[in-house]
């Protein structure tokens, strides 16, 4: 490569640099994610796949949302379900309430809004599962390496 191959490939290098950190910005997001899903798994706490689901880029209850002004980039990621904070924080019920709904015959309850039967929901308390923040704290920690990895990658990529 002769240098001027070389000052050529520096600018594309230089007009390509916002659309590299967005794309390593949008990697890192969905490693998190991953994370939080395969927490999620290890704790057994959904089986329906909505709450997994809503942790994936493009599912309607996703929030992914990546914002960049002229000194810093957002990448806001997570779920728009209530009860995906629920999960996380832990909750109150203050007062019973019914729910409709039938007992399949694995002792799994199915909701059911025109069914008679159903059960009494009493007041108590849930300890919040912190899947996310476990999620977050496990990711934190291994970012600084897969930083690293995505920008050699991207850096590999653009001088070739």
């Amino acid at each position: 490569m002769d240098f001027k191959q070389f000052e050529e490939r520096m600018r594309r290098l230089n007009k390509n640099v916002p659309e590299i950190i967005q794309r390593i910005v949008y990697q890192l997001g969905e490693e998190l994610l991953n994370h939080v899903i395969d927490e999620l798994s290890s704790q057994d706490l959904i089986d329906t796949g909505t709450l997994w689901n809503s942790f994936s880029q493009g599912d309607r209850n996703n929030i992914w949302e990546f914002d960049r002004d002229r000194d810093s980039l957002t990448l806001e990621v997570g779920s728009n379900l209530a009860y995906a904070q629920h999960l996380n924080d832990g909750y109150t019920i203050d007062k019973s309430y019914f729910v409709p709904g039938y007992w399949n015959g694995v002792g799994k309850f199915i909701y059911d809004p025109s069914a008679k039967g159903g059960f009494m929901v009493r007041p108590r308390s849930f300890i919040g599962r912190k899947y996310f923040d476990i999620a977050l704290k496990d990711f934190q920690g291994g970012m600084k390496g897969l930083l690293e990895k995505l920008l050699q990658a991207e850096l590999e990529r653009m001088v070739k």
